[in-house]
């Protein structure tokens, strides 16, 4: 570095050094703003993999955001270490982006619409098409084909046939606009804007080549048969992916051929639901991620049909499955509408556990014209369980097969038609839910119960003002932090889910979409809660969903107490995406400077890049330290007890504001690491040779001379030592005879900054004299708390985020250890003398 030559120089004017202390200002600002960003890339990847524990919170805006602030500050790493060291680091910035764009492809939902047929078959498709055809379709095709299970017959509807039509209008733009200005807040503006929306689709033919084919598909599988009818459901790209997206979107029922068409435009229409729109919005999404398939599949005109659970979402430790069971069709179990059967089937034997039967009082049906029907239950057969044993051992074994298939936790939907054959509606992964308190249980035997009952939803506790809900024209009297209670848990509900503290629902149950929905946004919920709906409106209360109860008044401590942790599964596809993430995040594959794969060719993760910037960094500050002759002169002498020639460089003062003289005793050294470090070198004293042997000592230095270049020996062993510090920051370099020890610490008032870094090498004695002393040193430093990294007779230690005061002690008795370390290889004949000076070290510097 010719920074360093003019800096170094002994002829010159202050002109010229002034110049060249400019310049290596820049080149310190660099390097500072180096440490700086490796420092909070460190801390944020460290506090994803504290998430990826399990014991916080956390959602895709979070990984967003985390991911987003470390590719700014690994290009800030990057760029200042070409500024620092020139275009040898630029492939860097390819590596660096070759890792970003992957990351965003693990955080991105948005799929690109592959081309593809207009329709398939269900017995056509499977896990490979979720592309086209969207999760549902595809396990769909898979649940048939793979698993040989009974699943409804069907095709279904591309989502490049959704394409095809939105851009035959050229409907996104349009679309986008209108959706720009939406206040997801406001349920009145949101239902305007769903509407304006929905017009657009409706109103809007479809291509003329998507209709005819989609009718050819129907004829197929309908044969012309006039009494057949079909459901018409949602697909869409990212639905039952890492966001649920349970019940946002429309289903119909018992569909005719006349009806096909405006069936599935209205299915593509309710992704701009008002339930929808916010759905998406509040998770940070745009329309355009979400391309639409949809299934047309063969109506079954369900005696039962339910719900299984391959594992309790509440409580999974219990080891059990829940089957949820109504009569009829299932539209009135996943709305909320009816309170289902619930069966617990251990998972050790497939043994029933428990039973609850609840009263059954109507049922959606189908009559032979297709029309949906509500009928009311005989009343005898209100009280009845819906499901038999035999129905129940045939559907669990159903379940295991599907969880086994696809290797987690599944939420099933099921029927069993009128001639008692079961059928397998759709699979989707279940969010597992783990929850604890955090705090000692307060004592409640003085508040007052107002409700109690039903089934946890999601753990938890909220307090605030009732606001009873009957329909979605009464969302907007919701403000935040109200407690809800409806009285069914419907899908329009999810619009207020981000401002309210609790939700209670009177009907129900945990098998309903907006269940589901809760669970995702971590919302105290309960259903079943008859006795719920008699607390008059306004009424403040606080709601243990939990325990299920509810009593008067705002009960912070009871609130506080119950806060759950959440233990997300690795089932958990949130939970997945960050462990995606921390694979190309955190790894650290190059470790040693030294060896001969510590080059930019093997980045392959953040942390690769970070210690290597840091590393090489750290390098180019030191680069021009070789090229000083021994009578050069540097800025500031340190004129101390200690016989080592030591010139200082202030990073951050002026040329004007240094000594005229040119030298400073110790006590006037203006670094807080320095002076530290010299407080312990002082401390200590210049070091008596260690008791060898005239043979011994012969023999070093013959080895020493010989591992030199002819003519190398005396200019080696004369080199002076420098120190390039700052107020906090401290660089310094250390020729002690023929060893060498670079130090480099940051000492300041913000935790997370500080550390301290010591590369030890080289030494006089022979290699196995050498590796003794690195040892000795290595369990000195291992009892103060360093971690350490050896190599030969190299050594690379360091200590990070502690507070000021231990950095200090800490640099303190590193000067120390170097004075008492001070040519020591020379006597380290063997392993004994090795175990006697570490112990008799670790005595004094414990004193």
């Amino acid at each position: 570095m010719s920074i360093f030559r003019n800096l170094f120089q002994k002829k010159h004017n202050d002109k010229s050094l002034q110049s060249a202390l400019l310049q290596m200002q820049g080149k310190f600002k660099n390097f500072m703003s180096i440490l700086e960003s490796n420092n909070k890339v460190l801390k944020l990847i460290s506090d994803l993999e504290e998430k990826s524990q399990g014991d916080y919170l956390f959602d895709i805006n979070y990984l967003k955001k985390s991911v987003n602030e470390i590719k700014l500050d690994s290009t800030d790493i990057i760029d200042n270490l070409v500024m620092l060291g020139g275009n040898q680091y630029l492939p860097l910035k390819e590596i660096n982006n070759g890792i970003f764009n992957l990351l965003d492809d693990i955080l991105s939902r948005k799929t690109r619409i592959i081309r593809d047929d207009y329709c398939k078959s269900f017995n056509l498709i499977g896990n490979s098409d979720i592309p086209g055809f969207g999760g549902k379709n595809a396990r769909m095709g898979e649940l048939t084909s793979k698993l040989n299970l009974p699943v409804p017959e069907g095709f279904a509807i591309s989502a490049w046939a959704y394409k095809s039509f939105i851009d035959k209008h050229d409907l996104s733009t349009k679309i986008s606009d209108k959706i720009k200005q939406v206040d997801i807040k406001n349920f009145g503006d949101l239902k305007k804007v769903s509407q304006e929306v929905e017009e657009l689709i409706l109103n809007s033919p479809l291509p003329e080549d998507l209709s005819d084919n989609i009718m050819q598909f129907y004829n197929e599988l309908t044969s012309g048969r006039q009494d057949y009818f079909v459901s018409i459901r949602s697909s869409a790209l990212g639905e039952d992916t890492e966001l649920s997206f349970a019940g946002q979107y429309a289903s119909f029922l018992g569909v005719s051929e006349n009806e096909l068409l405006d069936s599935y435009k209205k299915v593509l229409a309710s992704k701009f639901s008002p339930n929808a729109i916010y759905y998406y919005l509040s998770h940070n999404l745009d329309e355009s991620e979400l391309a639409m398939s949809v299934g047309c599949v063969k109506m079954i005109n369900a005696r039962i049909s339910g719900v299984i659970y391959t594992h309790d979402p509440v409580k999974p430790d219990d080891n059990c499955m829940v089957v949820n069971s109504i009569y009829g069709l299932g539209q009135y179990l996943v709305d909320g509408t009816v309170t289902p059967d619930i069966v617990r089937i251990s998972r050790k034997d497939n043994s029933i556990i428990s039973t609850d039967i609840n009263p059954k009082t109507s049922r959606l049906v189908m009559k032979q014209d297709g029309v949906l029907n509500h009928e009311n239950i005989p009343k005898a057969e209100q009280d009845l369980i819906s499901i038999t044993e035999n129905e129940l051992a045939i559907l669990i074994d159903f379940a295991v097969k599907i969880e086994k298939h696809y290797g987690e936790p599944q939420d099933i939907e099921w029927v069993i038609d009128k001639h008692g054959q079961p059928f397998i509606l759709q699979t989707r992964p279940l969010r597992l839910i783990k929850a604890s308190p955090r705090k000692q249980m307060p004592d409640i035997s003085g508040f007052q119960l107002l409700a109690s009952g039903g089934t946890t939803v999601c753990p938890g506790g909220g307090y605030g003002k009732v606001k009873h809900i009957k329909s979605s024209a009464d969302l907007d009297k919701v403000s935040q932090g109200d407690v809800v209670i409806a009285r069914n848990p419907f899908p329009g509900l999810v619009t207020v889910l981000g401002k309210i503290n609790a939700l209670i629902a009177v009907i129900g149950s945990v098998a309903s979409h907006l269940a589901t929905i809760a669970r995702e946004y971590r919302i105290p919920a309960v259903v079943g809660m008859k006795e719920a709906g008699a607390i008059e409106e306004g009424t403040t209360i606080t709601v243990d969903a939990g325990t299920c109860r509810v009593y008067r008044g705002n009960l912070d401590e009871l609130v506080e107490a119950i806060q759950p942790e959440f233990d997300f599964f690795d089932g958990d596809p949130l939970f997945n995406v960050l462990k995606k993430l921390l694979r190309n995040l955190s790894p650290l594959n190059l470790i040693h400077p030294l060896n001969d794969d510590f080059i930019i060719a093997n980045c392959k993760t953040i942390h690769d890049i970070t210690r290597f910037a840091h590393q090489k960094s750290m390098d180019e500050m030191f680069k021009g330290a070789d090229m000083i002759k021994k009578d050069d002169w540097v800025g500031i002498r340190l004129k101390s007890s200690i016989p080592i020639h030591v010139e200082i460089i202030y990073i951050d003062k002026e040329l004007s504001a240094m000594p005229k003289k040119r030298v400073i005793k110790p006590e006037q050294i203006d670094c807080l690491p320095m002076k530290a470090f010299w407080d312990g070198v002082i401390q200590e004293g210049w070091p008596k040779p260690p008791p060898i042997k005239t043979k011994g000592f012969v023999s070093v230095v013959a080895n020493a001379k010989a591992k030199q270049p002819k003519g190398e020996f005396g200019k080696k062993f004369g080199k002076k030592s420098f120190a390039v510090l700052s107020k906090e920051f401290m660089i310094l370099s250390l020729k002690m005879g023929y060893h060498f020890i670079t130090y480099e610490a940051m000492c300041s008032d913000v935790i997370s900054k500080n550390y301290i870094k010591m590369q030890f090498k080289e030494g006089g004695a022979s290699v196995d004299r050498r590796i003794r002393r690195i040892k000795l040193i290595t369990k000195v430093l291992e009892y103060f708390g360093f971690d350490n990294s050896t190599k030969g007779d190299f050594l690379d230690t360091s200590v990070s985020y502690e507070s000021k005061e231990s950095i200090l002690e800490k640099l303190r008795i590193l000067g120390r250890l170097t004075m008492l370390t001070k040519q020591l290889d020379m006597a380290m004949s063997n392993d004994s003398i090795a175990d006697f000076y570490t112990q008799d070290i670790l005595r004094k510097l414990k004193q």
